[in-house]
């Protein structure tokens, strides 16, 4: 008789986080469906910011070649680059390439929330570089 209860809750749980994850893909389906870039807002602000990175970083590693000659600052700089490519390359994948169409929409979506902790995990080691050639910076500067 104990388990009774039990099993319900386990059941009302997985319908839940069925709605939920429904919520989710039907929501993300509308944002690339009506966006002008086939693709999710988040992910296009990503996108910019990250390139802007990588600007950044080049401009920086080119500084610290010629000028100073700082081995460790390239170094940080070059695998920034590679991360931050990375990540953009995994950004592209959840754009709709080709013809816009509600299928094409859906699937994206399904790829963004299925992807997530992927993405997530590549923006927090780009994170890592940032702040590494951040710290670097502030330590040269004294």
């Amino acid at each position: 008789m104990a388990l009774e209860p039990l099993a319900a809750t386990g059941f009302v749980a997985n319908i839940v986080q069925f709605i939920d994850f429904s919520s989710k893909i039907l929501s993300k389906t509308r944002q690339v469906y009506q966006s002008a870039d086939r693709a999710l807002s988040e992910n296009i602000d990503t996108e910019h910011v990250v390139n802007h990175l990588i600007e950044l970083s080049t401009a920086l590693q080119a500084s610290a070649g010629s000028s100073q000659g700082d081995p460790a600052l390239e170094k940080l700089c070059d695998c920034c680059n590679d991360v931050a490519k990375e990540l953009l390359e995994a950004l592209g994948k959840l754009k709709v390439d080709g013809k816009k169409g509600k299928w094409s929409s859906v699937r994206k979506a399904l790829r963004s929330v299925w992807s997530k902790e992927e993405i997530d995990g590549i923006q927090k080691r780009l994170e890592s570089f940032r702040d590494e050639m951040n710290l670097h910076i502030v330590v040269d500067l004294r």
